[in-house]
């Protein structure tokens, strides 16, 4: 694998790893941990963004298949001189905005260099529907090798029907599952694309994520104190221990759930523990999170808290102080993100979306298999997996699920992906890093 550096950005970057309030009264504690880029804070100025449409094919690999469906762009060319470059900021699990024309870094350099700025929005997402609705068949659709065709064919539009400039070269920039796709289409369309900068890229499939949990244990341990560390593991080692002995109905009432956690159904216990971490990971993965951990630990290790369940259980549901019980059981995720209309809020927010990328080609069940984190033992790959066939049917067994992992390493190339001129960027606190290119090999100033 080689890298090349092309420009140089920096990037921050914010994650959404949130619950999904369907009901403020009744909050969802389940996310799918996406990474999102927020726009920055600033005064509020008068767009200059253009929005536009460009009509792709919803099928790129049935040559039968001539159904088209709008795909949104959005371009600023306050910068732009002709015969100077295209930057283009590819779309990924979320809705298109404005923002990713009008600042930060790949904004500021695309000034310095008269560049014309475009961004898209990925199909499936925001306004950019290819079909009707969402149920598991129609999402068949949201694959790269659907989505991929969709930029390259942007690229083509932008060169020779809007600039009229055929040789316009073509930087690629993202953040997250962006970055992993802009780097795809440089290894597919090097002829399209003349570099790209990948930030936060997510580029190594896995099939058990389990350094995730490290890391975020990590952050907290670093900038919240061994005693706020060692209280998060208290708390889950002694609810693991209180539902083991049938006394379930202790924790029930200690994190105010709506529906009482069934001991004997293994997926419900684990979903409250995976809901406990999602929110503590919404705090430890965020891109204010040196703060945020500071101040969730201040509770967590107050001298008004006995021991570390209570400290937890006082936590969670002050964060959640006006809702009457908090959702934490197996089959409200699956009933939540079982939805098929383009209407429902789980699919505006593109979460049902991303749950089936991640459960058909990326993967990255977030697990506690690593001793080396505070969040106990029930954080694993077969909820996820069991999450993933209860959505999308009972066709994505554990067997299927760990080749769709596979198959997705061996067609991109991984985490050493045979690719030139890309340059892959990760912050030091952010635990995707262990699924992003972050060494290279072989002689890149040769690239």
């Amino acid at each position: 694998m080689v890298a090349k550096q092309v420009v140089f950005f920096g990037c921050l970057v914010a994650f959404a790893t949130a619950a999904i309030e369907l009901n403020p009264s009744r909050p969802l504690l389940f996310g799918t941990n996406r990474i999102i880029p927020q726009a920055q804070p600033g005064p509020d100025v008068e767009s200059v963004a253009v929005w536009n449409e460009l009509l792709v094919r919803r099928s790129h690999s049935n040559a039968q298949n001539r159904i088209f469906f709008p795909m949104r762009y959005v371009t600023n060319d306050q910068y732009y001189r002709p015969g100077g470059p295209i930057f283009l900021f590819v779309g990924g699990p979320w809705e298109l905005q404005e923002h990713l024309v009008e600042q930060g870094h790949f904004v500021d350099i695309a000034a310095n260099m008269s560049a014309y700025l475009v961004a898209n929005e990925l199909r499936y997402y925001g306004e950019s529907i290819p079909i009707e609705d969402a149920t598991r068949h129609n999402l068949r659709y949201l694959a790269p090798t659907q989505f991929l065709p969709d930029i390259a064919n942007l690229i083509r539009h932008i060169r020779n029907e809007v600039l009229q400039d055929p040789g316009a070269r073509v930087i690629l920039g993202g953040v997250g599952f962006s970055g992993s796709i802009a780097q795809w289409v440089r290894k597919q369309y090097p002829h399209l694309v003349q570099g790209v900068w990948s930030s936060s890229g997510l580029s190594l499939a896995s099939n058990n994520f389990s350094r995730f949990a490290q890391e975020v244990g990590a952050n907290i341990r670093r900038h919240g104190g061994d005693e706020c560390y060692n209280t998060i593991w208290q708390g889950f080692g002694v609810a693991e221990n209180l539902i083991d002995a049938g006394l379930s109905a202790t924790v029930d009432r200690l994190f105010n759930v709506c529906n009482p956690i069934d001991a004997e159904n293994p997926n419900d216990v684990k979903a409250f523990f995976n809901g406990i971490f999602n929110e503590i990971t919404l705090q430890a993965t965020s891109a204010n999170l040196r703060e945020n951990i500071a101040r969730m630990c201040e509770v967590l290790t107050s001298s008004d808290q006995p021991n570390g369940i209570t400290a937890l259980s006082d936590w969670l549901t002050g964060s959640f102080s006006d809702a009457e019980c908090l959702l934490m059981d197996f089959e409200s995720i699956v009933e939540s993100y079982h939805v098929t209309d383009w209407e429902d809020e789980m699919l505006r927010n593109g979460e049902r979306q991303w749950l089936f990328q991640r459960c058909t080609s990326m993967g990255w069940p977030l697990t506690s298999d690593s001793l080396q984190q505070p969040f106990g033992s029930r954080l694993s790959v077969n909820f996820f997996q069991e999450l993933c066939s209860r959505l999308f049917d009972d066709w994505l067994s554990p067997d299927v699920f760990r080749s769709l992992v596979s198959d997705t390493n061996l067609f991109y190339g991984g985490n050493q992906p045979e690719v030139q001129r890309v340059y892959f960027s990760h912050g030091a606190l952010d635990p995707w890093r262990y699924v992003g290119v972050r060494s290279v090999s072989g002689d890149s100033s040769s690239r």
